[in-house]
């Protein structure tokens, strides 16, 4: 079952530093509210819209993605949007559902 988005905004509300793929720079998080997840790195700011993130975790809970780091993000970006997958899959990864 996907995670309740309250407790999506609760865990990012105040924002996070998320760890990133090997090699890259950490995620900063600097907040969620009912309809996104806000994101910013060292040379961009950006949103990752709820609903495709709650459609990921269902298709996660149903065994239709792959749970690989590394593989979901070419998942997500051909099955729910290309919408920086990248950023999708570490958040995916910080709350559970990827290995």
């Amino acid at each position: 079952m996907a995670t309740d988005w309250a407790d999506v905004v609760t865990r990012y509300r105040d924002g996070a530093e998320l760890p990133s793929m090997p090699g890259a720079r950490t995620l900063k998080v600097t907040g969620a509210d009912d309809g996104y997840i806000y994101v910013s790195h060292r040379l961009w700011q950006d949103k990752i819209t709820r609903a495709h993130l709650e459609k990921a975790m269902t298709l996660l809970d149903e065994g239709k993605m792959t749970r690989n780091y590394g593989d979901v993000i070419d998942h997500y970006r051909t099955y729910i949007a290309d919408e920086r997958p990248t950023t999708a899959a570490t958040i995916l990864k910080d709350l559970g559902y990827l290995d």
